[in-house]
């Protein structure tokens, strides 16, 4: 989350865990964020959680994760099937190739090959981030690309469907294929409409 000056902050740690040498059943998590050694049931360190940064680099800049699946086990079978890395025709436009490289880099199956496998030293080092000032993010003197409105909830009520303004034909509109692309990776939990029903 922002917090209002703009830096994130790292929120809800009710999955966080302890690093320990045993922890081949710890497999909590998102699927789609997963380290490969995570969702294989291995021993795994902070190497997967800098996979999960490569995961969310190559979001941001293809609008997808880099391996897909309707449920943990198709992920686990993408990411085993093959080793996906980002191509130099394929960089978007605004991204450079060190950035592309970097997220080559962190999304590698395997963790002993991960940027990051060997510490945090190593990741700052990479070409893309090297020059990054840290020491002004420490004391929170960067200016940050974004800034919450201090008159703002955080929550933008233009996007809330009221229940007068829905029609039979929504659920038409939902079935579309570009809609139904958007919910990919998610499942439908019927628990908060039988709440709601119930008057939770």
């Amino acid at each position: 989350m922002f917090d209002e000056l703009g830096y994130l902050r790292v929120t809800d740690f009710g999955i966080a865990r302890y690093i320990k040498p045993e922890n081949s059943q710890d497999t909590s998590g998102t699927p789609g964020y997963m380290a490969p050694e995570v969702m294989c049931r291995q021993n795994h360190s902070y190497a997967a959680d800098y996979y999960a940064l490569g995961v969310i680099v190559y979001e941001c800049m293809f609008g997808r994760r880099p391996y897909v699946g309707r449920s943990r086990k198709e992920i686990r079978d993408h990411i085993l099937s093959k080793q996906v890395k980002i191509k130099f025709e394929q960089v978007p436009r605004g991204w450079s190739l060190e950035a592309a490289d970097f997220c080559n880099r962190l999304i590698q199956r395997k963790q002993c090959n991960r940027l990051g496998f060997t510490g945090p030293a190593e990741v700052k080092a990479h070409p893309w981030i090297r020059n990054f000032n840290w020491t002004n993010l420490n004391e929170k003197t960067c200016t940050t690309p974004f800034v919450p409105n201090p008159n703002s909830d955080n929550f933008d009520k233009k996007h809330i469907m009221k229940e007068e303004d829905t029609s039979d034909e929504n659920p038409l509109i939902l079935r579309r294929n570009s809609i139904q692309q958007l919910f990919e990776g998610y499942e439908y939990d019927n628990s908060l409409s039988i709440r709601k029903e119930l008057g939770g």
